[in-house]
């Protein structure tokens, strides 16, 4: 199986919250729609500002900072070291968070520590997700939730997370997803059960085919109103959420 390429997110620095031309530029694209969805599960099941939220994987801090600015008690690990030397530098000037290089499968988090952790974007990043899953739910307190948001295991995940990424940022690294590690929403449910978590949600999540969408085709650039969209169906991409027992 041809290797996931996670190396190049270290080398992006401020490529991260600026730029159309790079790949990173959908990722940022699509973290809006997923800051949103945490707000709207936070709200639906009463978790509050206050509340001690870990990001897993989570980059430079796409979504950790907007939730660190709504009162959230927000700790984001990533295992490259670039990333969270940029999320740490953004830290300066905003709410009080906390970035530290740490592994996904061993984040070296107490138990039953967290009200809520985040599994965005990185399910589909590494080989074992189901190893993942143990580990956010045991940070977990009883009662807490995870979030998840990965991409489904279709030939039309494959076309437009692989091929149709290449198409329209110019600058994609190689390897930036790998259809062999893409999962589908009846082997996350099944992994999470195996850790003690129940998923209560699965949305589907596709890009907005729009003028902003054909503009970032033909130029191969990232339009700023580039967007996504919940759907019904699970096709490419998908959000949820699961619960641990109290």
């Amino acid at each position: 199986m041809t290797r996931i390429n996670n190396a190049f997110y270290s080398d992006l620095g401020d490529r991260w919250f600026e730029g159309d031309d790079h790949a990173i530029a959908l990722l940022r694209a699509e973290s809006h729609i997923k800051v949103e969805y945490v707000r709207t599960i936070f709200g639906k099941i009463g978790i509050e500002a206050g509340a001690s939220v870990l990001d897993v994987a989570c980059g430079a801090g796409l979504v950790a900072l907007p939730l660190a600015a709504e009162g959230f008690l927000v700790k984001g690990v990533d295992l490259a070291e670039g990333a969270i030397e940029t999320a740490r530098k953004r830290a300066d000037t905003g709410p009080p968070i906390e970035f530290a290089v740490a592994d996904a499968y061993q984040t070296g988090e107490p138990s039953a520590h967290f009200d809520a952790v985040l599994l965005l974007d990185m399910l589909e990043h590494v080989e074992r997700p189901s190893d993942v899953l143990k580990e956010a739910a045991r940070v977990i307190r009883p009662g807490g939730i995870v979030i998840f948001h990965t991409f489904n295991r279709t030939p039309l995940a494959k076309l437009l997370a692989i091929h149709g990424m290449r198409v329209i940022a110019r600058d994609t690294p190689e390897h930036v997803h790998v259809y062999d590690l893409f999962v589908t929403p009846n082997e996350l449910i099944e992994m999470a059960h195996d850790a003690g978590l129940v998923v209560r949600e699965i949305q589907g999540v596709r890009p907005v085919v729009n003028r902003a969408f054909w503009w970032s085709v033909v130029r191969r650039r990232i339009h700023t109103a580039f967007a996504f969209k919940k759907t019904r169906s699970q096709s490419v991409g998908y959000l949820g959420y699961a619960l641990k027992a109290p």
